[in-house]
């Protein structure tokens, strides 16, 4: 069996009963998900400032897990924490941005990016620079919704993102369409149909289901991260 741990990189602890409920369907009698939320950190991530935030909390959740998983997600669109983490342990640490996007481009020509605020488009852009990919990137849209707000009119959120979808493959040229927010999980195969009700054969990468499904096939393959690109931290004291 392997064991993939989701580590939530907000307080909100209501997001973590929803997490659980949406990574479910991935369980198996192969695959046990188990979810855990940092003690310390800001309520959402929608910007670098939260990004910064999240980040110790994060790494303390990745050392107290890491003898007991398989492989690891940090389950956040902007990857907080992710490279640092690399770096303190040899189980496959995972990034639902960085990963999703760049299945992205094995699916289609260009692809954009629906997220929940414009601020993060550049925290995105940035991703996708780090990642060799910017030029597949076409765009990167918003749906004007702030993370704590998603879930208080799903159906509201899914026209929204339904209708930046359509106007990311007319007016941007996106072959691809990338969920930009962990919290959009599930919606991925409704927008989707919405796409093909509109005559545009395009897919909807949800990126915690990616993030899942990478981080099984690392642990299954037993492949991790490089010790070249993420060698262990020199010794030193630290306070943190």
């Amino acid at each position: 069996m392997k064991r993939i741990c989701i580590i939530n990189p907000i307080t909100t602890l209501e997001f973590e009963e929803g997490t659980k409920r949406e990574v479910a369907v991935y369980s198996s009698n192969d695959v046990k998900i188990e979810v855990v939320t940092v003690t310390r950190g800001p309520a959402s991530i929608e910007c670098r400032f939260d990004e910064a935030l999240a980040v110790p909390g994060v790494l303390e959740k990745i050392k107290e897990v890491e003898s007991k998983a398989d492989a690891i997600v940090v389950n956040c669109f902007g990857d907080p924490g992710v490279e640092a983490a690399r770096e303190i342990t040899r189980v496959p640490v995972i990034g639902p941005g960085e990963t999703s996007m760049l299945l992205a481009t094995l699916y289609g020509h260009r692809f954009s990016v629906v997220t929940v605020l414009d601020r993060l488009a550049p925290i995105i852009e940035d991703i996708t620079l780090k990642s060799g990919i910017r030029n597949k990137l076409a765009s990167v849209r918003a749906a004007g919704i702030p993370v704590l707000d998603l879930e208080k009119d799903l159906e509201r959120l899914m026209n929204i993102l339904a209708k930046e979808a359509v106007c990311a493959v007319e007016q941007d040229g996106a072959h691809v369409i990338v969920l930009g927010c962990t919290g959009m999980a599930g919606l991925g195969n409704r927008v989707n149909s919405f796409l093909r009700e509109k005559g545009y054969d395009v897919p909807v990468i949800d990126p915690v289901a990616v993030a899942i499904k990478v981080a099984v096939l690392s642990a299954t393959l037993g492949l991790t991260h490089s010790g070249l690109t993420y060698p262990a931290p020199p010794d030193k004291p630290r306070v943190w």
